[in-house]
């Protein structure tokens, strides 16, 4: 007797017997053996089944089973078949447990329902998830970071497309993280390139009112505090009740004191406001508003810097001065003491100098060296004076009109470069040897690209041209200059002070779908002598949905290792916002790395600039200032 045909075409199909609920679908699978096509053609006596073998039972309970059928492309004579019995089984939820989750590391669990009619819909009947997760109403997934640890009661609920319910209770568990979070690893945030939509709409943190609430971001798992409200300062006009990081746009402000517990605000303005901070809970209060209402808290008619070395101090610029302000008693407003005044040098700014504008350049490490440019022509774009202080020593001078560099040290001179501009902004290296200009027009008939990098006390000035792919917004290091000059979008640019033409990309490889417009501005705020720590950027587009990750949110990017670009939390700007910092998300990081503070108008929902709950977007909504936790 002969054996199997083991060269015979054969045809298989697998699963051989499943059970169905009315409408409910499965995937069958054909193996064709001892043939080069292995294409089959599908069937079914009822319901009805795609060309890929997906079947959809049909969605009235039937007497009998349901055939489905496949057959040989090739060899049509030769089929397999499957039989699928419909049931009519109550609706349930098969679920019993749900696995535990740690606090900060990506968690997914699904719900599963059998019997019913699909498609189904999930919810919670009572209890609540822990922060940072989320219940998928169509897929009955439980994902995200969760931000709490604890026991957490749930009840689930599901319902099936003919309005049959099934409940059942569990627990989850969410233990305490083992993972060190925060700076400067971040271990505990995002690093995928995975796009990330805004949420229908923003998380509920008040109208009005709502300072000192605190929600997490529901895809990042990162908390994030709302500060101000239309009743932080209620001395205000209702039209000023709007509060932004910092006035002056730029994200290189130094807004944090060195251990976090204090920060400085703006209004739209420009009166500046000293906060008390706890890291732990995230709440803050106005500076020396213990007797509120009849004190509301300091407020200060100019921004300025804080200390690099104590906690406690704040430089403010007043006019041509910097004044000091000491909050180590928390109880008694201090008075502000003297620093310096440029115009008490006679090779500083002219005795009677009338400051119009100002562009502060921050404070290098040690509280060594402050920096400012000036105008008292106009506003921004009209100054042509760029002034340092070194403790100690005194002033030294560049005016970018007649080039020439005078000062209380250094060299005095004309600066080799023939290029003549007024200024849009300075800022200085955290070193304190460099300063930054960004020229706002061009006086000389023709200039290189800049910014210029003045090394102060000297006539040495380079110009960013050198080196080339300059554009974009920036900030600096300790001894490095970093900017996104977008060519290609995303790109982030490093480069030596000292040496222009010494670039690198730091981005590695981009994200596939970034593309214009995308906007960077960032925030680089330690004194790290090797530049080695990251910087931080909120990021803007007007455009939705986003096509690619990083697109309206609060990023961080590692200069060395490869540019690892850890993602924090959205912004839920509207980039609408009449605002400039508003619109854009403006911010700055801490000291310290554990905080960023930066502001929004909450995609809308913190009420007008009029006191209506309602607003027109980007023509009166209001705005607040937020911070938001880096793990």
């Amino acid at each position: 007797m002969g054996g199997p045909c083991l060269s015979c075409v054969s045809v298989e199909i697998s699963p051989a017997n499943p059970d169905l609920a009315p409408g409910a679908r499965i995937q069958f699978a054909a193996t064709v053996s001892n043939i080069s096509n292995s294409a089959v053609v599908w069937s079914a006596t009822a319901g009805s089944i795609t060309k890929d073998g997906l079947f959809t039972a049909p969605s009235a309970v039937r007497t009998g089973p349901v055939t489905v059928t496949a057959r040989s492309l090739i060899r049509p004579s030769m089929r397999a078949n499957a039989t699928v019995t419909i049931t009519n089984a109550t609706l349930a939820i098969a679920t019993t447990t749900v696995p535990d989750a740690t606090v900060r590391s990506p968690y997914a669990a699904s719900f599963i329902a059998t019997g019913g009619l699909l498609p189904y819909r999930w919810s919670l009947a009572s209890g609540s998830l822990p922060a940072g997760l989320q219940l998928s109403p169509q897929s009955g997934e439980i994902s995200g970071l969760p931000a709490q640890s604890g026991t957490f009661p749930l009840s689930i609920h599901v319902t099936d497309v003919a309005g049959h319910t099934a409940q059942k209770s569990m627990a989850l568990l969410v233990s305490h993280s083992v993972v060190q979070c925060g700076p400067p690893a971040y271990l505990c945030s995002r690093t995928d390139r995975k796009p990330s939509q805004l949420p229908s709409s923003a998380p509920d943190i008040g109208s009005l009112l709502g300072a000192n609430t605190v929600a997490t971001d529901p895809d990042f798992g990162n908390r994030i505090a709302r500060i101000t409200d239309s009743g932080t300062d209620p001395d205000l006009p209702w039209q000023m009740r709007s509060f932004v990081s910092t006035s002056s746009g730029s994200a290189d402000e130094n807004l944090w004191n060195t251990d976090s517990t204090l920060f400085v605000l703006q209004n739209v303005g420009g009166g500046a406001y000293p906060f008390q901070f706890d890291p732990a809970t995230l709440q803050a209060t106005r500076l020396y508003a213990s007797g509120y209402p009849s004190t509301r808290g300091l407020r200060l008619s100019e921004g300025g810097t804080w200390s690099r070395v104590s906690p406690n101090v704040f430089y403010a610029y007043v006019g041509t001065a910097i004044q000091k302000y000491d909050f180590s008693d928390r109880t008694n407003a201090p008075s502000p003491q003297l620093v310096f005044d440029f115009t008490s040098s006679s090779h500083c700014l002219p005795a009677g100098f009338n400051a119009t504008w100002q562009s502060r350049a921050g404070i290098s490490f040690g509280d060594a060296v402050f920096a400012i440019g000036y105008s008292n022509r106009g506003d921004q774009g009209t100054g042509v004076n760029v002034v340092a202080y070194k403790a100690g020593s005194g002033c030294s001078t560049l005016n970018t009109q007649t080039g020439q560099v005078t000062g209380d040290w250094g060299t005095s001179g004309t600066i080799s470069l023939r290029d003549r501009w007024t200024i849009h902004n300075v800022k200085l290296s955290k070193d304190g040897l460099w300063l930054v200009i960004a020229p706002h027009r061009c006086t000389s008939g023709a200039c290189s690209k800049g910014p210029y990098f003045w090394l102060i006390g000297t006539t040495t000035v380079f110009s960013c041209g050198e080196g080339g792919r300059c554009g974009g917004h920036w900030t600096e290091g300790f001894s490095h200059w970093v900017n996104n000059d977008n060519s290609p979008v995303g790109t982030q640019i490093m480069r030596p002070f000292s040496e222009p033409v010494d670039t690198r990309d730091l981005s590695g490889v981009l994200p596939m779908g970034l593309s214009s417009p995308l906007d960077q501005h960032q925030s680089w705020n330690n004194t790290d002598a090797t530049d080695s720590l990251p910087f931080f950027s909120t990021t803007y587009s007007p455009t939705s949905p986003f096509p690619a990750p990083w697109y309206n949110e609060i990023i961080g990017v590692a200069p060395t290792g490869g540019g690892t670009v850890w993602r924090f939390a959205h912004s839920f700007i509207t980039s609408q916002s009449q605002d400039f910092s508003t619109r854009y998300g403006i911010g700055s990081v801490s000291q310290d790395g554990r905080f960023f503070i930066f502001s929004s108008d909450w995609m809308g929902s913190l009420g007008s600039t009029s006191g209506k709950d309602r607003c027109a977007v980007g023509r009166d909504c209001r705005g607040d200032v937020f911070v938001v936790e880096l793990n």
